[in-house]
């Protein structure tokens, strides 16, 4: 088959279409990596790779005064320590409202900072879970310049007074030590909502808020054996988990809740 003649013009402009990133990425794979016998791996490597650049990136049509491009783990692949290294998460883009224009009004009124820096956080995790991601302890540190410490210290507060849960990324991958989610999904157990309803108001797995309600019910169920005043470090060594998490259970047991028939003094 003859090849149709280039024009002049394509013949001296067209090679110009080489000068781009793919072109740069496919040498690098070719001479860097030993991939210049298999032309068609470092091909579609480069495809990918143009299209993990390309996710990554916003246009700067598209990012509004006082928004920041993060990445961030994606939903779904557990806590990041061991051999789950952050490094080693599936992380996605998104776009965060760092400064909004309510912050502002709300320090001009006289709000006091903590509280509009509260508001704050509350919108970063919120609009990184809509996107499929969530932030960590850390992450909101960096971006308000606090320690990591009073985030979870400000954020837990607010959730045990609100009985809201926050997609924070060790509550939602279910590694956080914090007491005040485990308190609003034994709560709402206790008031009647099933799994499905917890999970989805809570920001958690089914699977999750099933544990959750069984070591509560296994608590409840030893307390009720062992009677009034139960010693917490003894039941916490039975069941083997901490004693704070035992203590916080047995305060949301109802009154009512507790067998006192074996109680040592009754017999």
């Amino acid at each position: 088959m003859v090849k149709a003649k280039l024009s002049y013009k394509e013949q001296t402009f067209g090679p110009q279409r080489a000068l781009n990133l793919k072109s740069r990425l496919y040498v690098l794979l070719r001479d860097e990596l030993g991939l210049g016998k298999q032309p068609k791996v470092a091909h579609l490597l480069v495809d990918e790779i143009i299209a993990v650049v390309e996710s990554t990136l916003v246009a700067s049509e598209h990012l509004k005064p006082g928004q920041v491009l993060l990445l961030a783990p994606k939903i779904g692949q557990g806590p990041s320590w061991g051999s789950r290294r952050l490094e080693d998460q599936k992380l996605t883009s998104v776009l965060l409202t760092l400064i909004d224009t309510n912050d502002i009004d709300r320090l001009a009124s006289g709000e006091p900072i903590h509280q509009v820096r509260l508001k704050r956080l509350i919108r970063l995790v919120t609009q990184a879970y809509e996107q499929g991601a969530t932030l960590s302890a850390c992450q909101l540190a960096l971006m308000t310049n606090i320690s990591p410490g009073q985030v979870s210290h400000q954020l837990s507060k607010y959730m045990e007074e609100t009985g809201e849960v926050l997609p924070i990324r060790g509550i939602v991958e279910d590694y956080s030590p914090a007491i005040s989610h485990k308190k609003v999904i034994i709560r709402r157990h206790l008031a009647g909502h099933c799994t499905s309803e917890i999970a989805r108001a809570t920001h958690h797995t089914p699977r999750s808020v099933e544990r959750y309600i069984r070591r509560f019910e296994q608590v409840r169920e030893l307390a009720r054996y062992l009677g009034t005043n139960p010693d917490v470090e003894v039941m916490a060594r039975i069941l083997g988990c901490s004693a704070n998490l035992v203590r916080t259970y047995l305060e949301l047991i109802p009154m009512d809740g507790v067998d006192n028939s074996n109680d040592q003094t009754s017999r």
